[in-house]
């Protein structure tokens, strides 16, 4: 990974404001390689984001350590072996010239700096997805650290969220590359989407488009005809007429900052009848719930819009028996919309979720437990800087359909035969990437289309999958 587009002078200006809200020494952990199947044969290498946002350090088994707020990066000292198989690494000084640090040490020189360190107190430190690192850490700081459960320290964990919420216009720049990168891979998709290709070959073309365009996928790309699940894995599916082809994709740039864009393509010719009006019914829901996304709106308010248009549909089509207020009470609209309205996005696709629910939901609440509004990712007041996904949608899922306690407790609210007429519709989800500002939401993937008058032309429009790729299957 490339990494100079955010300066080392804003990297320089986090750590030093990260030294004042954290009183003790601080040390950040990042990632190691892990092996894939031997111990030469790794899995592709992703840093800590963290890690990242304060250091700019993509290589592998870096830490740092800030010590009455001055910071040492600490990187793994190359042996001869390291220059025959990956090429000759940086000096010391090149590294802390290209990254902004005063110091940057070998890695087998942490343990006694840190010992330093804790003459001074205790250190405070984080959980890393790599477990290796952060049973060296848990020993250092005395804390049990396991990454998505034991955070690490409070303070410190406290101070990077508040930090990495807030997105600077340097941020938002990436974010925007990352948007404008994906919105071709989108597309390419689109035009290439004929009754007859196979989903495998569609997301490689996705792939192939973000790959051209110097980016990797931000996350496991969705791209499948069953829309219904909602995280559907594989790309084993044909696409047939009359399909609904959900792709949930997005590119992650040089900085490590990701689009999550999700559109639905009809294929074979344009939607008509019911799906036809659930779609716009999800346009229309996607729309009113971006125009919510202003600074101080609770992001529960965001998601009830989406919501409440969603219900006055369900209703519409007699799938819903009663009234708007009475199904948001119950959940009676989570049947066809299970999901919360969006997340956080920024280094991570569903950024700072690592932290649970520290980081989304204020700490005098509590993440509800009500079918559907229990995955509602975030519940916070919106504040300028924060960049957020904008999601609803609606699913035909048969595992909810034919649930025997949904059937008894939801029997005077949901029209279940009914329902069970909409399996096979599949899922319809649109998504587009916000950033909250003083004047209003400003939408950073809106050159993707999702109009029924732009895209019902655009699908299958382009060239053949074999002469996109060049590949004859």
């Amino acid at each position: 990974m490339n990494l100079p587009a955010i300066g080392n002078d804003e990297r320089a200006k986090r750590r030093q404001k990260l030294s004042e809200l954290v009183d003790n020494p601080i040390v950040l952990m990042g990632n190691d390689l892990q092996p894939r199947n031997l111990p030469m044969v790794s899995l592709p290498f992703r840093q800590d984001s963290s890690f990242l946002y304060f250091t700019g350090c993509d290589t592998p088994g870096a830490a740092a350590l800030s010590i009455d707020g001055v910071w040492t990066l600490f990187v793994p000292r190359p042996s001869a072996d390291d220059a025959l198989w990956h090429g000759p690494s940086l000096t010391l000084t090149q590294q802390a010239q290209a990254l902004g640090f005063d110091q940057v040490r070998p890695s087998d020189e942490l343990e006694a700096a840190v010992a330093s360190g804790l003459r001074q107190g205790s250190i405070s430190t984080l959980a890393v997805a790599d477990e290796s690192r952060n049973r060296l850490a848990s020993w250092w700081s005395n804390t049990p650290l396991r990454f998505g459960e034991h955070f690490g320290d409070p303070d410190l964990v406290a101070a990077i969220i508040a930090m990495r919420r807030v997105k600077s216009p340097a941020e938002q720049a990436q974010l925007a590359l990352a948007a404008r990168h994906s919105a071709a891979a989108h597309v390419a998709v689109a035009q290439a989407a004929k009754p007859g290709v196979s989903e495998g070959q569609l997301a490689a073309l996705f792939h192939g488009v973000l790959s051209v365009r110097g980016c990797v996928p931000g996350y496991g790309t969705i791209l499948t005809r069953r829309g219904e699940v909602l995280h559907q894995r594989g790309h084993g599916g044909i696409v047939e007429a009359g399909d609904l082809l959900l792709v949930d994709g997005g590119g992650e740039v040089s900085s490590g900052y990701t689009a999550d864009i999700t559109r639905t393509w009809p294929i074979g010719g344009p939607l008509r009848g019911r799906a036809r009006a659930a779609y716009q019914a999800v346009l229309d829901a996607q729309m009113a719930a971006i125009e919510q996304c202003k600074v101080g709106v609770r992001f529960r308010d965001v998601h009830d819009t989406a919501c409440r248009i969603l219900a006055e549909f369900l209703i519409s089509e007699g799938l819903l028996t009663c009234s708007v207020d009475e199904a948001l009470q119950s959940g009676a609209h989570a049947v066809f919309f299970p999901h919360g309205v969006g997340h956080h996005l920024g280094l991570d696709v569903h950024d700072l979720e690592n932290f649970g629910d520290r980081s989304s939901y204020p700490a005098d609440r509590d993440r509800p437990s009500l079918f559907g509004t229990k995955y509602l990712r975030l519940d916070l007041p919106l504040e300028a800087g924060w960049v957020v996904t904008v999601e609803p949608g609606l699913y035909a899922v048969p595992e909810i359909v034919y649930d025997a306690e949904l059937r008894v407790r939801l029997a005077d609210r949901v029209n279940w035969s009914a329902a069970e007429a909409w399996i096979g519709l599949g899922g319809i989800r649109i998504e587009d990437n916000i950033v909250v500002t003083s004047e209003g939401p400003h939408n950073l993937t809106a050159e993707t289309p999702k109009h029924l008058e732009e895209i019902e032309p655009l699908i299958g429009s382009g060239p053949s999958i074999e002469e996109r790729l060049g590949v004859r299957w």
